[in-house]
């Protein structure tokens, strides 16, 4: 299904430096309809939080080729439970900045800009901190760092498949759009199933699983480019 962009019309004008605070009051109005994104790394915290293989993880609780949160009946996220988040430790990126958007530019900058609140919201909003204080108090750092790993992967990708399919670049939207419409417990691509790949993790830590995970997914990007080369 098409999912709408949570941020559109949100000014990303705060910096890490910029004075902000955000109390949640424990409402849960955050987790109902809306699509949770999630990246390789979300899915191994989430899959291991549940004692799950990433494979399963992606074929019992996604939807869109594993890269949403499937989602209740009601429309919101599957793992809101009558007492709040069911996976709070372990809860996606998206979930933690909240009520963060994030933005990265092409050379990296970080832009951050308020989400518009739920009208009956019961957090409270203030300025006793910054952006950086409210985001280190949510655990983000490993989430931002993984996904600055796999988004160096993805532009290796990008400028790999220019060589081999110039075409297929400007395609990249429709595979995206693509995505949105499969159905649930569906793989996009190896690039969401870390135990795919690595057969097994379980003695490995996450970070770990993470570097085996896009060095042997650049080694078959390398390959696919050597041998568009010797055949060029």
């Amino acid at each position: 299904m098409p999912y709408g962009d949570l941020s559109s019309g949100v000014a990303f004008d705060m910096s890490r430096d910029t004075p902000f605070s955000y109390i949640c009051g424990g409402c849960s109005r955050c987790c109902e309809g809306k699509a949770i994104r999630v990246g390789p790394y979300e899915v191994l915290r989430l899959a291991r939080l549940l004692n799950m293989s990433t494979t399963n993880f992606i074929s019992e609780h996604t939807t869109s080729g594993g890269t949403v949160l499937k989602l209740s009946e009601k429309g919101d996220c599957g793992f809101l439970t009558e007492k709040g988040c069911g996976v709070h430790t372990d809860r996606p990126l998206a979930c933690r900045l909240y009520p963060l958007g994030m933005q990265v530019s092409s050379e990296g900058e970080e832009q951050f800009g308020s989400l518009a609140p739920h009208p009956q919201t019961k957090g409270s909003y203030n300025h006793n901190g910054t952006v950086d204080t409210y985001l280190e108090t949510q655990g983000v750092a490993p989430f931002i760092a993984a996904n600055k790993q796999y988004e160096k992967l993805y532009d290796h990708m990008v400028s790999v498949l220019a060589l081999i399919d110039p075409e297929a670049i400007g395609k990249r939207q429709a595979n995206r759009e693509q995505a949105d419409e499969m159905g649930e417990g569906t793989l996009i691509s190896d690039w969401m199933d870390i135990d795919r790949v690595l057969a097994e993790t379980s003695d490995i830590t996450a970070q770990q699983a993470v570097e085996r995970h896009i060095s042997a997914l650049e080694a078959k990007v390398n390959a696919l480019a050597e041998e568009a080369a010797s055949a060029g």
